[in-house]
C-alpha cells in the first residue's frame, strides 16, 4: 500500500477511511497520536482516493462522512445479528487466497484425523529419524504443520494466523506469504525434530513466522501499516519463554516456534521495501 496523505487529526482520518471502505477502496489508518494520523491506499484506488480525500478536506462536515463514521459505530439492532455471509465477509476481506487456502487445508486435515486418526497421523508427520531427512522431495518436510491435535489447538492457531498472514498477503501479496510459510514450515520442523522429536504438529511455527515477520518489517519499514503493537511482540515472546520454562498447561513445539519466529524475522531483513507516495496535508 501507498502513503497517501497525513492528518493532523487522528478521528478525521478514521472517518475518511470508514467512508472509503464503504465505497470499496483499500484504505487503512495508521494512528501516531491523536493529532497525526496517516493514510495509507493500495495502488490500483489511489486517483479515486485522493479526489475524495480533496473533496473531505474542503469539507469534511458533509453528511456522507458522517454517516459512514455513525455505522462504523452504531450497534446492532436488538434481536438481530450477523449472518454466516455477513460474518465470512468481513473475515474475508481481512485474508487473501493463501490464507484462506492454508486455513482450509488444516480444517479438512483436522475433520480427517477426526476419522482415520492414526492412519494420518502415520502419513503427515516428520521424518522417524535421521537417515530418512535424505529425502528432499517428500512432504513430510511441510505436512506436520496441518497436524492438529485438538479443536482448541487448531483454533487457537488459526487466529492467529488469520489476523498476521492475512496482514502481510492484503500488504505484499500472496506470493510472499506463500514462500514465507514454506521456508517457515521447513525449518520449524526440522528444528523441532533435531533437538527434540517427531512427535509433533500444528502451525504454530509458521504462526510464529509470520509474527515475527511482521514485526520486523515494521521495524525496518515505519511508514507503512504493517506493523506489530509491543503487547502483540509480548504475548509472543512471554508464550515462548514459558514454553521452554514448561510453564504451559499443554506441550508446545517450543524449538518449531524459536525457529519460526527467527525465520520470519530473517526473510522480512531480506525483503525489499513498499513504494513510496505520500502526500502532505492538514
Amino acid at each position: 500500500m501507498l502513503k497517501l496523505a497525513e492528518l493532523n487529526s487522528a478521528s478525521a482520518a478514521q472517518t475518511f477511511a470508514d467512508y472509503c471502505v464503504g465505497k470499496g477502496w483499500h484504505v487503512s489508518v495508521v494512528v501516531q497520536n491523536p493529532q497525526r494520523a496517516e493514510i495509507f491506499t493500495a495502488p490500483d484506488c489511489i486517483e479515486q482516493v485522493q479526489q475524495e480525500l480533496e473533496l473531505f478536506l474542503q469539507n469534511p462536515e458533509q453528511q456522507k462522512y458522517s454517516q459512514a463514521a455513525w455505522s462504523r459505530n452504531q450497534p446492532a439492532v436488538a434481536g438481530q445479528s450477523l449472518g454466516l455471509g455477513d460474518i465470512w465477509q468481513r473475515m474475508r476481506l481481512m485474508s487473501g487466497l493463501v490464507t484462506q487456502a492454508i486455513a482450509l487445508c488444516c480444517v479438512l486435515v483436522f475433520v480427517a484425523q477426526q476419522i482415520w486418526p492414526l492412519p494420518l497421523y502415520q502419513t503427515l508427520t516428520f521424518f522417524h529419524n535421521s537417515s530418512e531427512l535424505q529425502q528432499w522431495l517428500s512432504w513430510r518436510w511441510l505436512t506436520p504443520a496441518l497436524l492438529h491435535f485438538s479443536a482448541a489447538h487448531l483454533i487457537f492457531n488459526l487466529l492467529a494466523w488469520w489476523l498476521f498472514a492475512g496482514r502481510i498477503e492484503r500488504q505484499l501479496g500472496g506470493f510472499v506469504l506463500l514462500w514465507l510459510s514454506l521456508v517457515a514450515a521447513v525449518l520449524s520442523n526440522t528444528a523441532q525434530f533435531l533437538f527434540k522429536d517427531a512427535n509433533f504438529g500444528g502451525l504454530s511455527g509458521v504462526v510464529y513466522a509470520v509474527i515475527g515477520f511482521v514485526w520486523v518489517y515494521g521495524w525496518r519499514f515505519k511508514q507503512q501499516p504493517l506493523r506489530l503493537g509491543r503487547a502483540d511482540i509480548g504475548m509472543a515472546l512471554l508464550f515462548l519463554l514459558l514454553g521452554f520454562a514448561d510453564m504451559l498447561w499443554v506441550n508446545t513445539a517450543n524449538w518449531a516456534h524459536l525457529f519460526g519466529l527467527g525465520s520470519g524475522m530473517l526473510l522480512a531483513l531480506a525483503q525489499s521495501g513498499p513504494a513510496t507516495q505520500s502526500h502532505k496535508a492538514a
